[in-house]
């Protein structure tokens, strides 16, 4: 943790900004370095520290986050501090959730997977065209001809290497050369060629610096994964006169009937009130919704910009199986850790199933049993499966004699030289599926979410097409039932073109107000089949440009 004072304002509340930002993830750092560099003056408002990279420990080796569970100690290690409270499909939750919070939120902890959307994500109602509950809207209000051009400006901000898609029809030229795989990869890359698939190199934001292999489990201490906070945030303050403040959390957002008149946050321990002209809220999925929804007056009675009754519904997240896959021979997997993709299944006999990437971890004991922790905390129920029919080389790893027979299995099935794969499976929005603003409970939030039986299908169905097209290989599903990616979360303030469907407008300012604006994941009107990053990015240097447009037509008192 550093505290850089030349970046904090004198007295915050003497200035009206150009533009307020709240929050520092992917869709708070990028719009807010487009704009100051455009000449806008920008204040970043974030609830976690002000962290750089300076040789401190992050993570617990093998993803386990602090090995303290205070607030204090996960947000010096650049996680949320508290648990999230849920109710869904699987029971009542209360767990870790792996979101970020600090300077660079959640790309903090992320594994920089910065792929692009498919066309065919923007037009998702096609796509399920016999799934009728579902609030599923028939195309984005922007499209993939439209965001391309900004794709590309992401990947260019956030250096992006990989190859192109054997599969995709978009262009790529602006991806940078890959590191060469391990050999492991190497095999596994020909192999599936062979069996008539098209890997190619996933799209990662890394620099590859000497020694480094890929940051796929927690905060990178040497500035070479491209989270946002290094990317975007710090040239912002040391190159375009930005400001911040760290340590702030905003509760609420004053309005009248047509414009946000200030920000009410807690800073050092005291309430502010700060002015702009505009107000780009980007404080995640879970808490965007949950400050408009506290931000209820006389004017909006139901939650700033919810007159569609639409402000945190359509909940989303990615649901993701982790599959062990074993080589035909052993080699070795000294390399880059998150190495290869490939989207022979992102449609496949008639369903929209999701991409298949190497994760970028090893299985090792401390991993299943940390795995084996989140199950418990995710899933009420996990001790009723230790008996259940599945492969079960991993389960009851706290017996010393069942830890030997999982070893013995480790090794004798090869699965000590496999690469563990994650699918990428698209979640689809339903309105009683929501983010509820609940004082209460921890965060000031709870949520509700039914996992469905459709769903469950495209995920069963998922793992059926992948053990026919990849044997002879073998191998094996690590997930349970609760397969839920609660960091890839999205969808509570949607964009559209409809006021009464929709949270904002194609331009993500919302509906009503003249100067306010989402750009987290919020936005999302339907979740796509890969990894969200690079869009959340890529259409926040969209929205900057419309709101320096318009803050360019207003010009300041």
């Amino acid at each position: 943790m550093t505290t850089d004072t030349e970046y904090v304002p004198d007295d915050p509340a003497a200035v009206t900004w150009d533009v307020i930002v709240i929050g520092t993830g992917m869709g708070g750092s990028t719009v807010g370095y487009e704009l100051a560099k455009s000449g806008q003056r920008v204040l970043f408002l974030e609830k976690g520290l002000f962290l750089q990279p300076n040789g401190q420990a992050a993570a617990a080796p093998g993803g386990q986050g602090p090995s303290d569970d205070s607030a204090q100690a996960r947000l010096q290690a650049g996680h949320w501090p508290e648990r999230l409270q849920g109710s869904t499909t699987f029971g009542d939750m209360h767990f870790y959730a792996p979101l970020g919070c600090g300077t660079g939120g959640s790309t903090l902890l992320y594994a920089a997977g910065l792929e692009r959307f498919s066309p065919t994500d923007f037009t998702p109602r096609a796509n399920y065209p016999d799934v009728a509950d579902s609030t599923l809207p028939e195309r984005w209000p922007i499209s993939y001809e439209e965001l391309q051009p900004f794709y590309e400006k992401a990947e260019t901000l956030y250096r992006v290497r990989g190859t192109p898609d054997p599969l995709g029809s978009a262009s790529t030229t602006s991806l940078l050369e890959p590191p060469a795989l391990s050999a492991r990869d190497q095999h596994l890359c020909e192999s599936f060629q062979s069996l008539g698939l098209h890997p190619y190199r996933v799209h990662v934001g890394y620099e590859f610096v000497s020694g480094c292999q890929g940051c796929t489990e927690g905060r990178c201490l040497r500035s070479c994964k491209s989270d946002a906070a290094h990317v975007a945030l710090l040239p912002a303050l040391r190159l375009f006169q930005a400001k911040i403040l760290a340590e702030c959390e905003v509760f609420r957002l004053e309005a009248d009937r047509h414009s946000v008149t200030q920000v009410v946050a807690r800073w050092r321990g005291a309430e502010i009130s700060i002015k702009a002209r505009a107000v780009v809220l980007a404080a995640g999925a879970y808490m965007s919704p949950v400050i408009l929804l506290n931000s209820k007056n006389e004017t909006w009675p139901n939650g700033l910009a919810n007159e569609s009754g639409m402000v945190g519904r359509n909940l989303m997240f990615h649901v993701s199986d982790f599959i062990a896959v074993a080589p035909l021979k052993r080699l070795s997997g000294e390399g880059p850790a998150k190495s290869l993709a490939m989207n022979d299944f992102y449609a496949s006999g008639g369903k929209k199933l999701g991409t298949f990437q190497t994760l970028g971890a090893a299985i090792v004991p401390g991993q299943i049993m940390q795995y084996m922790r989140d199950v418990a905390q995710k899933d009420r129920a996990w001790w009723k499966k230790l008996a259940s029919p599945h492969p079960v080389w991993w389960r009851k790893i706290s017996s010393p004699v069942i830890r030997l027979v999982a070893l013995v299995l480790y090794h004798a099935f090869n699965f000590k030289n496999a690469a563990i794969w994650a699918t990428i499976v698209e979640d689809l929005p339903y309105r009683d599926n929501r983010v509820i603003a609940d004082p209460n409970a921890r965060n000031g939030m709870r949520f509700e979410y039914r996992y469905t039986d459709e769903l469950k299908q495209r995920v069963q169905a998922f793992r059926n097409v992948l053990a026919k097209a990849l044997a002879p290989h073998q191998t094996i599903v690590l997930s349970r039932d609760n397969n839920i990616n609660f960091g890839h979360v999205c969808g509570t303030c949607r964009f559209g073109d409809d006021p009464a469907t929709s949270v904002l407008d194609k331009n993500n300012r919302a509906h009503g107000l003249s100067n306010l604006y989402v750009v987290d994941a919020s936005f999302f009107p339907s979740s796509g089949g890969t990894n969200p990053s690079l869009t959340i990015a890529a259409n926040a240097l969209r929205v900057a440009g419309a709101i320096h447009s318009a803050l360019a037509n207003a010009p300041r008192a």
